[in-house]
C-alpha cells in the first residue's frame, strides 16, 4: 500500500492503480510497510486482480491488514444488515471473486463463490477498533470448510465445496457496488488503515497466520498533510482532527490535561450515528485528538450516543469523572452512564444496569436528552433538556443513595414562561454555581422568535432541587453579543477549575453539505473564556487568562498615543493573531482591519455615536456562510453604552475562520467567517478621527510556539532622541540595525536589550 505518485502497486503483476478520492492519498506507517489512510466518504482505489488461482483449484487463502476508528454508518436512520466491502473482486454475474465486508455494527463477513455457490461467513462479534486486525479467510474444499480468522485466532467458520473461482475482475478496495448517500456524503464507504492485501493458491495452516505480526502499532492520526495548506482551519481552536463535530460534553483535569469530550461522526463531515470524541490539551489552546471515548454498540444506544456530562462525585462516581449521556436506539431516547478505565481517561466501559434513567415520562411532550449533573448540599440531582406545552424545559431526576437510582417522575427543574424567548425545547442545559452564592442556568433554546441561541438565567435552588430565578432574571439574556439562528457560541461546557469557571462552546460553520465535504471537518470551538457574575447578576466574560501563552516574539506595541486614520501593527500580520487595545473614546469610531487585501477587509469597530459594536466582513471574499440573516455585518449595541471618554477595551482573537471578540472583559461573542483569498493577511488599528490610545497590543500567535506567559516590550517614547537607532543583546552583538526608536524591540525574544544609550527589557 505505499503510494508512489498517487498510485499503490500489486506486486506480482507491477500493475498500478490510482488512490482515488478528494484528498491527496495518505500513507501512514503500516503493518507490512506503509498502509493507505481511507477517509471514510471519498477515498476508494479501483484495482484489477489476474486470474490469480489456478483453474481447479480447491484451496485458497485471502488476507489484509485493517485497523478502523469506527464503523461505517451504511444508513442515517434505520438498522441494518447491510455490509459494504472493505476489499472486494466479487462478481455476481459472473460468480466469481472474494471480498471482505462490514456492516454499522461492526460485525464483518467474508464472501466468496466456490463451486459457483455464493458462500458467506459472518463473523458474530464486531471487528476490535484502534488495533491492527489481521483478517483472513481459508478456503479448504478438499475439507469442505472455509475458516475466517482475526489476528491467528478462528472467529467463525462455514461449509463449501467445490474449485474456487477467482477471475480476471476489478478489485475494489475502500467501497463497493452498494451506495447509500445523504446529500454529498457516502455513508458506505470504509473509515480506516487498510495494509498488505494478500492472496495464496493454498491454504494457509493457522500456525501461519498465528505467527503474523504488524510492524507498526496502528496509528489511526489524520495525516497532517491533509490540511496542511487548509487557510480556513482553525489551528488553536479545539476540534477533531477531521469529520465532524458538534456539541463539546464536560470537561475533566486530569493526568496534567484538560480533556473535553464532544459529538463526534467520524466517517465524515455530516451528522450520523454519534460517538463522544475526545481531545485533550495541557493549556487549552494546543489540542490533541485522543481515541473515541464511547460509540454506539448496545441495543439501547445503537443508534447513537448524544450529548450528556461529565461529572464528578465523592457518593456517586467515588471522586472519579463518569460520563453520563443521551443513549439512543431506533425509537427512544434514555440515560446511560459510563466509568473510566484508569486515570487517562482514554478507555471507557459503560455501565452494567445501562439505562439509569428510562425513556421520557409522559408528562413531558418532546424529545428528551441532554443530562446534566448537580448537587445542592447533601442531594444529586440529573436535569434532562426537554419540553412541555409548548415551553422548553428541563426535567428533574433525584438520586437515591439507598437504591443507587434515579427518579423519573416527571418533576420539572425549571420551565420557560414564554416560547418566543425562552423556545419551545432546551438543548444541553447547565446549572453551575457561581460567586456569592448565585446559581447560573443555561440553556441553548429552539425556535425562540430568534431562532437558536444561547440563554442564561441566575437565581437559587430550592430545597426541593428546583431552579428559581432571581428577580434580575424575569426575562433569559443573552450569553453572546451577537446570535441568532444557530450563530455565535452555542451549548456551553461549563468547567470550575483552579478557582476559575472556563467555559467553552461550539461555533457552527453554518455552511452548506457540499462545502464541509470539500473542506473535509465541520465546526470547532471558542477559545476558553472565563465566567463570573457581575453586582447586576449579569454574566460577564473574559479570554481564559493561559491564553497569554498562545503569543510569539513577533509583537507590537505602543502606549499612549494618538492615533488618527489607520496604522499597520508592524511585523504582526497574517490569520492567527491576538490583537488587544484600550481606546479612550472621542466621536469617532475605533478598532481593527483584518484580512486585508486589495480587494477589500474585515473591520471590527466601535462607534460611540450609535453605541454600536459592528463587525462588518461583506466585502472580504469568502465562503458565504450568513446569507439572509446577517450577510457579513454583524451588528449589536453594547448591554452598556459607552460615550466620549469612556474606555473602550478590545481584545480579539483571528484564528482563520473564527474570531474570539472581548469588550471590557465583560462581553463576549465568536464569529465564523471563511475569508479565501490566500493573502487577505493585513492587520490595521484604526480611529476614524484623533483618539487617544492607552495601550495597543497585538502578538502573531502560535499554539506550538508561544511564550507562556506572553511578551510584553517597554519601548521608546517617538519624541525621544534620535529617530532610529541599534539594538544589542547582553553579548554586544548587533541585532537589529537602524531600527525606528518607537518599534526598536517590538519582536524580539524575551532579554535585555541596549539601544540608543538606554537598557531595555522585554518580558
Amino acid at each position: 500500500m505505499d503510494v508512489r505518485d498517487g498510485k499503490i502497486t500489486e506486486t506480482v503483476s507491477g500493475a498500478s492503480f490510482d488512490v482515488l478520492g478528494h484528498f491527496a492519498p495518505e500513507n501512514l506507517p503500516g503493518a507490512a510497510g506503509m498502509a493507505l489512510r481511507l477517509d471514510g466518504y471519498t477515498s476508494w482505489v479501483d484495482a484489477r486482480v489476474g486470474n490469480i488461482i489456478p483453474a481447479g483449484s480447491k484451496k485458497m487463502t485471502a488476507a489484509m491488514w485493517v485497523a478502523v476508528p469506527s464503523y461505517p454508518i451504511i444508513k442515517l436512520d434505520d438498522p441494518t444488515t447491510e455490509k459494504t466491502p472493505i476489499a472486494t473482486c466479487i462478481d455476481e454475474t459472473a460468480r466469481t471473486g472474494f471480498g471482505f465486508y462490514i456492516g454499522f455494527d461492526g460485525k464483518w463477513s467474508f464472501r466468496t463463490y466456490v463451486g459457483g455457490w455464493a458462500v458467506e461467513v459472518p463473523v458474530d462479534t464486531p471487528l476490535p477498533t484502534y488495533q491492527w486486525n489481521h483478517i483472513a479467510a481459508v478456503v479448504d474444499s478438499d475439507a469442505k470448510t472455509i475458516t475466517v480468522y482475526n489476528n491467528g485466532q478462528a472467529v467463525a467458520s462455514g461449509r463449501c465445496n467445490g474449485t474456487v473461482s477467482v477471475a480476471d475482475a476489478p478489485f475494489t478496495i475502500g467501497r463497493g457496488k452498494l451506495e447509500n448517500y445523504m446529500g454529498p456524503f457516502l455513508l458506505t464507504s470504509f473509515n480506516g488503515l487498510v495494509d498488505d492485501i494478500t492472496v495464496w493458491n493454498e491454504a494457509l495452516p493457522a500456525a501461519s497466520l498465528a505467527a503474523m505480526r504488524p510492524e507498526n502499532p496502528a496509528n489511526l492520526d489524520i495525516p497532517a498533510s491533509r490540511f496542511a495548506d487548509d487557510i480556513l482551519r482553525p489551528r488553536f481552536h479545539g476540534m477533531p482532527a477531521a469529520a465532524w463535530t458538534n456539541e463539546c460534553h464536560g470537561m475533566a483535569y486530569a493526568d496534567g490535561r484538560y480533556h473535553l469530550f464532544f459529538q463526534k461522526n467520524a466517517d465524515g463531515p455530516y451528522m450520523a450515528r454519534l460517538h463522544w470524541g475526545h481531545i485533550s490539551s495541557e493549556n487549552l489552546y494546543d489540542w490533541r485528538e485522543e481515541k473515541i471515548a464511547l460509540a454506539p454498540g448496545e441495543p439501547y444506544d445503537i443508534k447513537g450516543c448524544w450529548s450528556g456530562c461529565v461529572f464528578t462525585d465523592e457518593q456517586i462516581t467515588s471522586g472519579k469523572p463518569n460520563i453520563i449521556y443521551t443513549a439512543v436506539d431506533y425509537v427512544k431516547a434514555t440515560i446511560a452512564q459510563a466509568i473510566p478505565d484508569d486515570e487517562s481517561l482514554l478507555n471507557w466501559t459503560k455501565k452494567p444496569g445501562n439505562p439509569i434513567i428510562g425513556p421520557r415520562p409522559s408528562t413531558l411532550t418532546d424529545d428528551f436528552r441532554d443530562p446534566y449533573f448537580f448537587r445542592n448540599g447533601s442531594d444529586a440531582y440529573i436535569i434532562v433538556g426537554s419540553s412541555k406545552g409548548g415551553l422548553g424545559t428541563a426535567s428533574l431526576h433525584k438520586y437515591n443513595p439507598a437504591t443507587a437510582m434515579w427518579s423519573s417522575d416527571g418533576s420539572l427543574f425549571f420551565i420557560g414562561s414564554n416560547a418566543a424567548t425562552d423556545g419551545n425545547f432546551w438543548e444541553m442545559p447547565t446549572i453551575t454555581p457561581m460567586n456569592d452564592g448565585k446559581w447560573l442556568f443555561t440553556a441553548t433554546p429552539l425556535s425562540t422568535s430568534a431562532g437558536t441561541k444561547t440563554i442564561y438565567w441566575t437565581g437559587s435552588i430550592s430545597p426541593e432541587g428546583k431552579f428559581v430565578p432571581d428577580a434580575r432574571s424575569s426575562q433569559p439574556r443573552d450569553v453572546e453579543l451577537v446570535a441568532r439562528s444557530g450563530f455565535g457560541l452555542l451549548s456551553p461546557t461549563i468547567f470550575p477549575h483552579d478557582g476559575k469557571t472556563i467555559v467553552l462552546g461550539i461555533v457552527p460553520d453554518k455552511l452548506g453539505a457540499q462545502e464541509n465535504w470539500n473542506l473535509g471537518w465541520a465546526h470547532c470551538y471558542s477559545l476558553p473564556r472565563e465566567w463570573s457574575l457581575g453586582a447586576d447578576g449579569s454574566l460577564v466574560q473574559k479570554p481564559f487568562e493561559g491564553l497569554k501563552g498562545l503569543r510569539t516574539t513577533t509583537s507590537f506595541s505602543r502606549k499612549d498615543f494618538a492615533l488618527d486614520g489607520a496604522m499597520p501593527l508592524g511585523s504582526v500580520e497574517g490569520r492567527e493573531v491576538e490583537l488587544s487595545a484600550v481606546f479612550t473614546l472621542a466621536n469617532a469610531p475605533v478598532g481593527f482591519n483584518f484580512f486585508k487585501n486589495a480587494a477589500g477587509e474585515a473591520s471590527l469597530r466601535y462607534d460611540p455615536s450609535r453605541g454600536t459594536l459592528t463587525l462588518d466582513f461583506s466585502s472580504v471574499r469568502r465562503l458565504i456562510n450568513d446569507g439572509g440573516v446577517f450577510g457579513g455585518v454583524y451588528s449589536c449595541s453594547l448591554p452598556e453604552t459607552l460615550r466620549p471618554g469612556d474606555n473602550l477595551s478590545l481584545d480579539v482573537f483571528i484564528d482563520h475562520s473564527i474570531i474570539d471578540i472581548f469588550v471590557n472583559d465583560r462581553w463576549a461573542t465568536s464569529v465564523r467567517i471563511f475569508a479565501t483569498d490566500s493573502d487577505a493577511s493585513g492587520v490595521e488599528a484604526f480611529a476614524g478621527a484623533s483618539t487617544q490610545v492607552q495601550s495597543l497590543d497585538a502578538w502573531v500567535l502560535s499554539p506550538r510556539e508561544g511564550q507562556g506567559s506572553g511578551v510584553d516590550a517597554v519601548v521608546f517614547s517617538p519624541a525621544e532622541d534620535a529617530p532610529f537607532v541599534d539594538v544589542y543583546n547582553l553579548s554586544g552583538a548587533c541585532v537589529r540595525h537602524n531600527a525606528p526608536r518607537e518599534f526598536a524591540v517590538e519582536g524580539l525574544a524575551p532579554g535585555v536589550y541596549f539601544a540608543g544609550g538606554r537598557k531595555l527589557l522585554v518580558r
